[in-house]
């Protein structure tokens, strides 16, 4: 098993031109495009000849002409952000590698959460982006995923380098885990109905987003990064969460702690996620938006 990590420079750049708003100056019929997030899932693929098949599929034949053109006209400039930006998405490479070992120990236990066996990781490519709009230090991850293709994208802001510690390996695992979580048909089943039969009681906490996503992100979350996942793997205690969330990063943070000691029987008794433990979360979501803290 290895992670397959990936650093393009077309991927970082097409990245750049839509997280600077870059693409105000473009022809207005292609300026719709850059809103549209299905576009920027293209950027990314094993080779930029993928890359540009994928855009051309989405922005027409018609257009892709002037598309490249205009992405031509920002790479001189690109290219001292780029030479910058590379050399610290190769440290972030290293980490993600030096630290394999300990991941594949994360993500067996996952395996056995999800009911799955042999995920195969290295057909997952991880693509590293740069993020010149950010200057703190936190990574931001998201997946990508369709029956036939899979994968992760990594945006880490420009001058954050990897730190001596593990978090950025949970948040790493914590995508994986959406991924494995679509193997298991029968799970993913059980959390679509759920998630349908609580309709009005996420969207009060999906804020945009659907609330399918909203339960599963609480669901994986109830075990890395937040839980207990990342404490018996990573050593950082869950940290105590006691007032009523307001948000879903907060709300994430909290069923984690308020779960702790179900999840830790779940993992170390090796207990696949089942029904009970999905209808256990919802009903303290419930609880705690009718009576809150």
């Amino acid at each position: 098993m290895r992670l397959t990590i990936k650093i393009s420079r077309l991927s970082n750049l097409l990245f750049f031109i839509k997280k600077t708003k870059k693409y105000s100056s473009m022809n207005i019929d292609l300026q719709k495009y850059f809103l549209d997030e299905t576009l920027e899932l293209s950027f990314y693929a094993q080779n930029n000849t993928r890359i540009w098949n994928q855009i051309r599929k989405i922005i027409g034949k018609k257009n892709i002409k002037e598309f490249k053109k205009f992405i031509a006209s920002f790479s001189f400039d690109f290219n001292s952000y780029w030479n910058k930006s590379f050399k610290n998405l190769v440290l972030w490479r290293r980490y993600f590698q030096n630290n394999e070992f300990l991941f594949r120990q994360t993500l067996l236990k996952i395996e056995k959460l999800s009911g799955i066996k042999h995920f195969l990781v290295s057909k997952v490519p991880i693509y590293l982006v740069s993020d010149s709009t950010k200057d703190d230090e936190e990574i931001n991850a998201w997946f990508s995923w369709t029956p036939s293709q899979k994968s992760i994208v990594i945006e880490i802001p420009v001058g954050y380098k990897p730190p001596n510690n593990y978090f950025p390996l949970s948040i790493l695992e914590h995508e994986f885990f959406h991924l494995i979580l679509r193997k298991n048909k029968k799970l993913l089943f059980q959390i679509n109905n759920i998630a349908k039969e609580n309709d009005k009681l996420l969207r009060k906490i999906s804020n945009g987003m659907s609330n399918r996503m909203v339960f599963e992100e609480l669901l994986v979350s109830s075990f890395i990064p937040e839980g207990y996942l990342n404490e018996k793997y990573f050593n950082q205690k869950v940290t105590p969460f006691t007032y009523k969330p307001k948000d879903l990063l907060e709300w994430r943070k909290f069923v984690a702690y308020k779960f702790y000691k179900t999840s830790k029987r779940y993992v170390d008794d090796n207990i696949v996620i089942d029904e009970n433990y999905l209808k256990d979360l919802i009903e303290l979501v419930g609880q705690n938006i009718k009576n809150p803290l």
